[in-house]
Order: C-alpha cells, then structure tokens, then sequence
C-alpha cells in the first residue's frame, strides 16, 4: 500500500514521519534510515535501513578497470554481507575510483576485514566509518 503526504520542515529543517506511515514501516524511535539526495533531480529518498546491529560507511579506493568493482563486491557476497546502498565515482579515468558502500559490520576485526578487502578484492586503501 502506498501513502503520499505532504510535509513541511520546520525552521530547523526537520520533518516528521506521520504515525500511520512509521508504523505500516516498522519505523521506531531507534530505527535507522539512509537519505539519498540527487541534486540533479530534486529528489530525496528516505529508506529504512532494517538491518539490526550496526550499520557502517565502506569508503573504498579501487584501480578503475574493468573487473574491479565485482572483485569489491564478491568479498561482501562470499560473507554473506548484504549492502544497502553502492555508488562508484571515477576519480581518474583508467586509474582510480572511490567505491562507497552501506550496510552492516562485517563479523571480524575491521582492520582484518580492510585486509581482505585488500588481498581479495585488491582495494588500494579502506575507510570504515560507523554511521551515527
């Protein structure tokens, strides 16, 4: 079932989740949610993350070449990480691109997880950062 309404932001820039729609969504007070805004469109999507436990921001340097991209992501897949959100900017053409990556942490020391990341998916460097 879809629900439209329209909202207003107040004088800090706040909106609020109408009650009806937070509780159609599961939405509660410690619910995470990720904001997309596309400058181009003026659009923002607002997504409930619903993925338990902690999220965190995947900041990845990586050769921009073909392959690379897949070699990142089958280090997720093979652990059973399920991400939320991936974009991917070249930072310069057929040398570099910064992947940046959304979902949970992985299950093993994050210094560990940034050197597989490394050896298997051949990330030049890796930022992990917990969402707040």
């Amino acid at each position: 079932m879809k629900e439209v309404r329209i909202l207003t932001l107040d004088n800090r820039g706040r909106i609020v989740i109408p009650k009806l729609i937070r509780k159609s969504l599961g939405i509660t007070s410690s619910s995470q949610l990720m904001m997309v805004a596309d400058s181009d469109t003026k659009e923002i999507k607002i997504v409930p993350m619903g993925l338990g436990g902690e999220s965190v921001k995947y900041k990845i340097l990586m050769k921009d070449q073909v392959g690379a991209l897949a070699k990142i992501l089958s280090v997720f897949g093979t652990r059973g990480i399920s991400l939320v959100y991936e974009e991917t900017i070249v930072v310069a053409k057929d040398k570099t691109a910064i992947c940046t990556l959304i979902g949970p942490s992985p299950e093993r020391d994050l210094e560990e997880f940034k050197q597989i990341l490394k050896d298997e998916g051949e990330a030049l460097e890796v930022e992990i950062i917990p969402l707040e």
